[in-house]
Order: structure tokens, then sequence, then C-alpha cells
């Protein structure tokens, strides 16, 4: 017995240590700790808001018997109850999995975890705004005079708002880009009908403002002016507010733009990963649209990014990750990563465009672009240009089409030319801080080390300020204004200006244009 007693012991203490491990990290178990601590909080804090709202439409239900909110809030404080009751299933099966653990628990109850955190605050979230919404009723039917004034300033400001500046743009941006007319149109309509909406919204008013203003206004008739405030102030600040962004959106017509994801960095504060992309916007601004009068700016500034954010492009150094036509708005931006610069080429079917043409010669195809636009050429490629060829181009399309990022391998098992791995980015970006930190060394296609590369550190101090250049043509190291090249009227705007306006014939030459 004592012989089978020291063979079971091995298995008796692996059973132990097993057992021992069979739970939560303690970290883990800390965070769920902490989180069924507010969930019990946030519990309270329902309860009372409950109770408050409940006693509201009881003690004043003249004032909220028949009017919507009667029966919204009630509705909405139990949908609040139930994400509540979701996230207490939850603190639950986070304790069987402290206690069981088993295969990905530790996965499960970071999902579990985050899922509570969502439920707990969108519940509070609801709570809050019902509760904000009861007071600020119940204030109004205190103070009516008060009321009454304010909607007469918000009608009256309603009336007031120039639409004229708005619709000069507007008028203007339809003519340059027939394809946004109808679109413009529409908004600028919407816009000109708030006023008179607004206006018929304060005429139908008038009887619960005349019961307000004699002290004998009912509870349907606060509320009537409760839901005419409202759309007053919609009227009066909203109407503002769209036509700023009306002028805004028209303004975007006349720009095409790059980001251009220039360097990666992560560095450390205090006890936390910081991650920042360096981006490079090059933006040419459509000056005289008839005319193809274009300036180019360009800018540089380091941006904080979240994790997941940083390692969505890990792969994309270099490379365009957002890019916008002339004649679109901001929020139609292509966001799919691409070599910079292509999307300025036409399709070979088309043969040219503003920016430049197809050249066709014995030794092949390959895209020349136009003397006025060879800066833009300097700004996507650097030194490093090699004419586009009429096969990479094929790929290139054939990739944006299908809304994949095209990296330049001309084989699966060639290696690519662009991104982060790309041999034409190893070249040009030899400096930055991604390649100094050792970013190519996890590259099956690298040739060599990354130059000069240290002993890669994890973590790199990188500046969280805009970095701006030199502006070029100037011995200065200090130019705030960064890069500016060209001609141009009046005060210039800020960042890098290249090229000067005006289109141009196509050049009899057929060559490459000088390297730079």
């Amino acid at each position: 017995m004592k012989r089978v007693g020291q063979a079971l012991w091995p298995v008796i203490l692996l059973t132990l240590v097993l057992g021992g491990c069979a739970g939560l990290p303690r970290e883990l178990r800390q965070q769920a700790a902490r989180e069924g601590d507010k969930l019990q909080q946030a519990e309270k804090q329902l309860e009372r808001t409950q109770n408050e709202i409940r006693d509201d439409l009881t003690r004043v239900s003249d004032l909220f018997n028949g009017a919507p909110v009667a029966t919204e809030w009630p509705a909405r404080l139990r949908a609040a109850k139930a994400k509540l009751d979701s996230a207490e299933n939850n603190r639950r099966e986070l304790e069987r999995l402290e206690r069981q653990g088993g295969k990905g628990a530790v996965a499960r109850a970071e999902r579990l975890l985050d899922e509570s955190r969502r439920l707990r605050q969108s519940a509070l979230d609801d709570a809050s705004e019902v509760q904000a919404q009861a007071n600020r009723w119940l204030d109004f039917q205190r103070n009516l005079p008060h009321y009454l004034a304010k909607m007469e300033e918000e009608h009256d400001a309603a009336g007031r708002v120039d639409l004229a500046p708005v619709a000069a743009a507007v008028a203007k941006a339809e003519l340059d880009w027939p394809g946004k007319k109808s679109d413009l149109e529409t908004r600028l309509n919407t816009l000109k009908a708030a006023p008179a909406k607004a206006d018929e919204q304060w005429r139908a008013s008038q009887a619960a403002r005349d019961a307000a203003a004699a002290g004998k206004a009912t509870g349907p008739q606060i509320a009537t002016l409760i839901q005419t405030d409202d759309a007053l102030v919609a009227a009066s600040a909203g109407l503002t507010r769209d036509a700023d962004r009306l002028r805004a959106m028209s303004g975007q017509l006349y720009d095409a733009w790059d980001k251009i994801l220039d360097d990666l960095d992560i560095s450390r504060e205090r006890r936390d990963d910081v991650y920042r992309e360096k981006i490079k916007t090059v933006r040419t601004h459509f000056v005289d649209v008839a005319a193809k009068k274009t300036e180019t700016t360009t800018d540089e500034k380091w941006v904080d990014v979240s994790p997941g954010a940083y390692h969505s492009v890990e792969n994309d150094l270099g490379m365009a990750i957002a890019h916008k036509d002339a004649g679109l708005y901001d929020s139609e931006a292509q966001n799919t990563a691409q070599p910079a610069g292509f999307a300025y080429v036409a399709p070979p079917s088309v043969g040219s465009n503003q920016y430049g043409y197809w050249t066709h010669t014995d030794h092949g195809s390959f895209w020349t672009f136009l003397p006025q636009y060879l800066i833009m050429r300097e700004l996507f490629w650097g030194h490093n240009y090699r004419p586009i060829v009429i096969n990479e181009y094929n790929g290139y399309y054939a990739a944006q089409r299908a809304g994949r990022s095209y990296y330049g391998q001309e084989t699966p098992a060639a290696p690519p030319k662009y991104g982060s791995h790309g041999t034409f980015t190893e070249q040009k970006y030899a400096s930055s801080r991604y390649v100094q930190s050792g970013g190519f060394r996890n590259s099956a296609y690298a040739s060599h080390a990354s130059p000069a590369a240290p002993p890669s550190p994890r973590y790199n101090n990188a500046p969280n300020d805009n970095t701006q250049g030199r502006r070029f043509g100037h011995g200065s190291d200090s130019e705030s204004e960064g890069k500016r090249f060209g001609k141009s009227s009046g005060s210039p705007p800020p960042g890098k200006r290249f090229g000067s306006p005006g289109g141009g014939s196509r050049p009899s030459g057929k060559g490459f244009g000088r390297r730079r």
C-alpha cells in the first residue's frame, strides 16, 4: 500500500496543480469583481430613476396625461432594466468560469466582461436621458414666461438665417460638378423649407401660447409648447449648422486628396502603449474647374490611434490608406489601401486625363504625368519613381474594383513592391521609425536586414505633435507652414503648395521626365 501511495502521489499533485489553474487569472478576476460592484450601483441608480419618474407621472398627471412620454419613458426604463438583467446573467457566468475554468475560459470571460460594460453603460445612458427629459418638462411648467420668450426668439432667429451664401456656393458647385446637382439641390431645398416649417409650427401653437400667457395652460397645452420648442430649437440652431455643413460639402467637391501612411510607431508612455501613425495628406485643389487649374499642397502629422486601427494598416506603409477624387464628398472617400498615386492614372481604355496620359512605345506602355503634375509624382514616389507600366496598372485596377489592396506582386510567390514589406517601400522608407525598429524583419521577402536597424527595441519616442517639413527652396528648418510650391494670388493656405496653376496641352515629348 505504501508503494501504491508513492506511485499515486505525482498524479494527485498534478491534479491539484491543474485544479488550481482551472479558474481565471487574478487580474481578470479583479476586473470581474469591480464590474460586479459597478453593476450593483447601476441597478440602484436605475431603481431610483424609475421611482422618480413614476412619482412625477403620478404627481403631475395633468401635465403628462395623454402625452406620448407618459408611456415612452417607462418603456425605455424597462428596456434599460432588461440590459442590466443581461449584464447580471453575464456576472453569474463569470462566477462559474472563475470556479470551473475550462477550455477557452479566459477568452469567454473577456467577452462577457466587455459585453457587461456596454450593457451597463447603455442602460445608465438611457436612464439619464429619460431623467433629463422629465426635468425639462417640469421646469417648463414652472417657468412658462421664460420659455415663451425663448420660443419667440428661436422663431425669429430661424427667419433671420441668411441662406444666400450657401445658395451661391451650391449654385457654383452645381455648375462645376453636374453629377452632384440633384443631391445639392435637394439639400438646399430642405434648408429653404425649414423657416416656413418653423413658422407653421409657431402659428399652430398660438392657442397654447395664449393660454400659457394668461396662466391657464393645461397639461396637454404645455406638452404642445414643449414639442413646439423642440422644433424651433432644431429650426434655429440646426438651420445655421446645416447651412454651414452644406457649404462645406460644396467645397469638398473641389478637392482631390490622399492620406499616405508615412510611418508607424509604438511608444511607451507611463505604463501604456501608445500607437501612432504619421499621415501625409496630399491635396489637389481645383481653383478653376473649367480651365483645370489646380494647386497641390501637402502636410504631415503624427496622430494617436487605437491598437486596432494601428494593426489594420500595419501592412500598408507608404500606401494611400484613403483617397478621394474631386467631384465627391469627403464621406465618399475610398478607404481600401492602394499604392500612392495610382488613383490619378487613367485606365488604358480611356488613354488620358487631366493629370497625364499613356505613352506607347516599341518597348511597352507607361504612364506620363503632365509637367504641372510632376510634383505630385515627386510627392507620391520621391526619387525612387519608376514609370507605371500597363500590366502593373491593370493589376491595381482589378484589385481596386474588387475592393482589395494591390501590393504589386507579379506572381503569388514574388515579393510585393508596395506596402510595409514591399521592395519599393524598403528603399524609400529606410529611415522611417517603422523600418529603424525592425519593421522589415518579419517579412519573408526582406532581401537584407533593415538599414542601420538597432537591436529591435519595441518602443520609440514619437512626438505627439504635427511634424512639419521644410519649405522647398529655403534653407531654414524653422518654417512652420510646411512645403509650398508654385504661384497663387492672395493669402496662401497653410501647408505645402506645389506646381503652378493651369492645365496646359500635352507635351510633345514622351519621356519619363527628369529625375530629381
